[in-house]
């Protein structure tokens, strides 16, 4: 037997985390940027938000998204430098900016988002460019310099849309994998795309070979919004917690690096001790998922379905204009100008305080499809709309065919809200307040 010497003070010591779309991921040379609090507190916070209350798979965190968008990257940066579209340090921090691309998102992300905004002027993108400011010794510790990785945060260097790109961005396509597997129990092809993907003059790009891969990829991000993220019950319990946490700051006011530090779990603690009976009653209503009951919905006319007699249901139809209207008023972005909206519906049609919940039409622009450059035979660059403007109409007509504003309220009140005249009343108040306001 031959005897093998070993010096194993030079055998790296290899960290890794299973994952269950990537197998085995190797996170050994990013331990510094992990052993952070900030990147931990991501493993409590769902990347689905409340989705769970109607897919009870989906509590997949966002630290796992961040684990998922890290590998993808190093798979995508790999092919990059190969290439020569980038150097080995601008693939390292490419990297490095996939596993921290989610570090600003607070309790529920974009669940209570607009509340943040409201009182604490700032998104999740611009709060985890604030955060990495007391984290320069982690990124430091892994070779990257801090003031060139910032400007990925800071989106001054065009390469963070190798990660952030709403069409083809490493995270994007993680999570539409992510979230279908643990939700439809479907996964997309991504992996083709992803393949073709290209960083060219500062601008990410698709081979020409990639296209109907990428049709298909816009098209099923439109599917899991109206299956998974804007799905009704989802939706409506998104602005019921969205309610809770604007109540619970009125009642008891947060320094907003506090706010940001909590996790969904935390958040939901606060809600359940909450000397608020307004919050408590909310609370109860949302554990026990006796969540409102649309009673009026508000559509485009040409999507409108005549409504069943099986329910306390009134269907209306608002003109592409009046919906526009709705879907870019300031009352239905800012929360506490949407709690007036509700106020006032309830003093209109005689419901008690508290009786209403309005559900806007959550991220319109969502549904906006974003354009998709092409690289063509030849070196030359395009636009896959001046090729496929049907795709892009198509796209935009799925999103006016799903935008709604649902009002809301609790079974004991349906009846009497979703009365035709009761309605009529509402439509007029809405029309003649607010979308010809705004």
């Amino acid at each position: 037997m031959v005897a093998i010497a070993m010096e194993t003070e030079h055998v790296k010591n290899v960290k890794i985390v299973c994952d269950p779309l990537w197998g085995l991921i190797d996170i050994t040379d990013y331990l510094p940027m992990i052993d952070v609090p900030p990147f931990q507190a991501l493993g409590f916070k769902y990347q689905l938000g409340v989705t769970n209350i109607l897919f009870p798979s989906a509590t997949h965190t966002r630290k796992q998204h961040s684990f998922g968008a890290f590998r993808r990257t190093q798979e995508l940066a790999d092919r990059w430098l190969h290439w020569g579209m980038i150097t080995k340090n601008e693939a390292h921090m490419l990297i490095a900016f996939a596993l921290w691309h989610d570090i600003g998102h607070g309790p529920f992300s974009h669940v209570v988002e607009a509340v943040t905004r409201e009182l604490y002027g700032r998104d999740h993108d611009q709060n985890g460019a604030i955060i990495i400011d007391s984290l320069q010794d982690a990124v430091g510790a892994v070779g990257i310099d801090f003031a060139e990785f910032k400007k990925f945060f800071t989106h001054e260097n065009p390469l963070y849309r190798g990660v952030h790109d709403k069409n083809l961005g490493a995270e994007k396509l993680d999570y539409l994998a992510r979230d279908a597997y643990y939700t439809l129990g479907e996964i997309p092809g991504v992996e083709y795309l992803a393949r073709y993907t290209y960083f060219i003059d500062g601008e990410i790009m698709i081979d020409e070979k990639a296209i109907d891969q990428a049709k298909a990829i816009q098209e099923f991000y439109v599917k899991m919004f109206k299956n998974v993220y804007l799905r009704k019950n989802s939706a409506i319990a998104q602005r019921l917690v969205q309610k809770m946490t604007a109540e619970l700051l009125r009642n008891s006011p947060m320094h907003e690096n506090d706010f940001w530090a909590l996790t969904d779990f935390g958040l939901m603690g606060l809600f359940e001790t909450s000397g608020s009976p307004a919050l408590q009653s909310l609370y109860r209503r949302f554990l026990d998922r006796n969540l409102p009951r649309t009673a009026i919905e508000f559509r485009g006319k040409q999507f409108t379905l005549s409504a069943t007699d099986t329910k306390p249901l009134r269907i209306m139809g608002l003109s592409e204009t009046e919906m526009q209207r709705i879907s870019d008023a300031d009352e239905f972005i800012t929360p506490s100008k949407l709690e007036a909206v509700e106020s006032e519906v309830e003093k209109l049609v005689g419901l008690p305080a508290g009786s209403i919940v309005i559900v806007p039409p959550f991220s319109p622009e969502r549904f906006v499809p974003q354009d998709i450059k092409i690289y063509m035979r030849g070196g030359k660059a395009a636009n896959m709309s001046d090729y496929y403007a049907d795709h892009f109409k198509a796209l935009e007509e799925e999103g006016r065919a799903y935008a709604s504003l649902r009002i809301c309220t609790f079974e004991e009140h349906r009846k009497v809200l979703s009365d035709p005249k009761v309605a009529a009343k509402v439509q007029d108040y809405l029309i003649s307040s607010i979308a010809v306001a705004a």
